[in-house]
């Protein structure tokens, strides 16, 4: 059996998945932009369309506060058809000052894309910041594990990941988690309920309210463990 930190690991970090090259979070990422750009752009920039007709620029982000960056991946999909320099990369430490991104393009679609590409970094950075800052506060003596109660799903949940944070489940058939109102469906009977599990293989949670319940299925977990290991020593 794996030592409990690595099984931890093993189980609730999935930041290998929250990458670009990863077909499924790159569609998750550009479906969601898709959305993102839609909304805030609508029928389009009447502003920047009345202003300005064919004209190149250069832009620059800049960070405003120290921090630790996130998303400058997914910022290069939002402007893809754009000319890029990153002169900082995900889970940098950043100051106030400091150029994050030089943008060189037509005007117009720098423009039209620059509240959600704001949104998006300011977003994602501004997690991993926190999440940095708490590990600090917590010396490594405890992970940090993201909920799946977020507003921008995966791009929160790599935020995390970016900071220092453990993604825990990113979907529903990630893990194995039996929660209240599971308990409550069922009758709380921990034994009867993670003898029912069919899929054993996945890392089974259990969530608890107090000391009597936590202690109820400790001991069913280590009882069920102890059969294991009898039949397999049989």
């Amino acid at each position: 059996m794996l030592p409990r930190d690595k099984l931890v690991l093993e189980f609730w970090d999935r930041k290998a998945d929250l990458r670009i090259k990863n077909k499924e979070y790159a569609k998750f990422v550009n479906d969601l932009i898709k959305i993102l750009l839609k909304q805030d752009i609508n029928k389009g920039d009447i502003t920047s369309n009345s202003l300005i007709k064919n004209k190149g620029i250069t832009a620059f982000i800049v960070a405003k506060e120290e921090g630790t960056v996130a998303g400058l991946e997914e910022f290069s999909l939002i402007n893809k058809d754009l000319k890029l320099k990153f002169f900082k990369k995900d889970g940098d430490k950043i100051k106030a000052g400091d150029i994050l991104i030089e943008i060189k393009g037509n005007a117009k679609k720098i423009l039209e894309r620059e509240r959600v590409s704001l949104n998006l970094l300011q977003r994602m950075s501004g997690i991993s910041t926190l999440v940095s800052e708490l590990n600090k506060k917590l010396n490594n003596k405890i992970k940090l594990a993201a909920t799946r109660k977020t507003l921008w799903g995966l791009l929160d949940k790599k935020a995390v990941s970016i900071g220092g944070g453990l993604t825990h489940r990113l979907n529903l058939n990630d893990g194995i988690i039996i929660k209240d109102n599971h308990l409550k469906i069922l009758n709380g009977n921990f034994e009867s309920i993670i003898n029912s599990v069919k899929d054993k293989s996945k890392y089974i949670e259990i969530e608890v309210e107090d000391k009597k319940q936590a202690l109820a299925a400790a001991k069913t977990i280590a009882k069920i463990m102890e059969n294991k290991k009898s039949h397999q020593t049989k």
